[in-house]
């Protein structure tokens, strides 16, 4: 049986404090770890997955990533990849104190960003029963391409002099911040155009600690970001990869590439003509939901008494 939610905060393994929500079962059974994309925060889009886990029976951690939300951690806004790979790990300790989840039947799930971060988490972390990844970030390369002029910059930037002080870093938009600007094609954000505009101007009223920027260093962290490179290293693992048709993000075609990469036992969910931001809600979610439940009961399953 679902019990109610409830805060919770844990440790990561260099002391960084990370927040978000537990969603308990009464009984032992499966947990799915959980947490956002670039740019985003817990209460945005996620609680409806996690809702519906909650109620078929899985416990959730759902959680914001350091620097994000409720988490702690500087620079504010900036997303580090290697360091979110690693607070999985954490996560996935620290939800194995809970009475209520089986340690042995435990699932990684990431979006976006975080669904490229899961690529390298579930390739090394062998404990895990499956992963689930939804339009994920597959390779820094089309980064590095846009931002060529600007990496000597971004090189010579750091949050912190040589005497270890705090500096503020510079920080982009991740939308325009008008319909009118989105429309114009603003360069100077890093989610360009009307589909984002429209998808992620929710995050402002979510109730979250979220403000329309990033770090300029995350730029960089991204560049040699390649989830593509160990996305067969995670079989034997069972992998789900939610592909949307129409992505222009994170493009359909590299993420279609990335997933013939995989080896078995993988799965795919195609969602033909779906844009990257498309797949939180509305229909695109029902099939996107339906699907990632069913893959859950084929590779993990209930315990009998739930």
């Amino acid at each position: 049986m679902a019990l109610p939610r409830r805060d919770i905060q844990f440790k990561a393994r260099d002391g960084t404090s990370l927040r978000g929500w537990f969603y308990p079962q009464s009984c032992t059974s499966p947990c799915v770890i959980m947490t956002h994309g670039l740019g985003g925060v817990r209460h945005y889009w996620l609680p409806a997955f996690a809702d519906r886990f909650h109620h078929a029976g899985y416990n959730v951690l759902l959680y914001d990533n350091r620097n994000w939300g409720d988490s702690d951690g500087l620079p504010r806004q900036e997303s580090n990849p290697p360091l979110q790979q690693a607070d999985y790990y954490d996560a996935f300790n620290f939800v194995t104190t809970f009475s209520s989840v089986d340690a042995s039947r435990i699932v990684y799930w990431g979006t976006s960003f975080s669904g490229g971060n899961v690529l390298y988490a579930a390739a090394v972390d062998k404990r895990i029963k499956a992963a689930i990844v939804q339009c994920p970030a597959v390779s820094g390369e089309t980064r590095s391409l846009a931002f060529k002029d600007r990496i000597p910059t971004l090189l010579n930037n750091s949050a912190y002099d040589a005497t270890g002080t705090y500096i503020e870093p510079e920080r982009i938009r991740l939308i325009a911040d008008t319909m009118e600007e989105a429309q114009a094609g603003a360069s100077n954000v890093m989610f360009p155009g009307v589909h984002a505009y429209e998808h992620v101007r929710g995050s402002h009223n979510c109730g979250a600690r979220w403000e329309n920027s990033i770090t300029t260093q995350t730029q960089l962290f991204m560049l040699p970001f390649e989830g593509q490179a160990m996305v067969h290293r995670i079989s034997p693992t069972p992998l789900l990869m939610v592909i949307p048709g129409n992505d222009t993000l994170v493009t359909t075609s590299s993420q279609l590439a990335t997933y013939g990469k995989a080896r078995e036992p993988k799965q795919m969910l195609y969602l033909d003509g779906a844009g990257h931001f498309d797949i939180y809600t509305g229909t695109w979610f029902e099939k996107n939901i339906a699907a990632q439940l069913e893959f859950l009961k084929k590779h993990v399953g209930l315990s009998n008494n739930v």
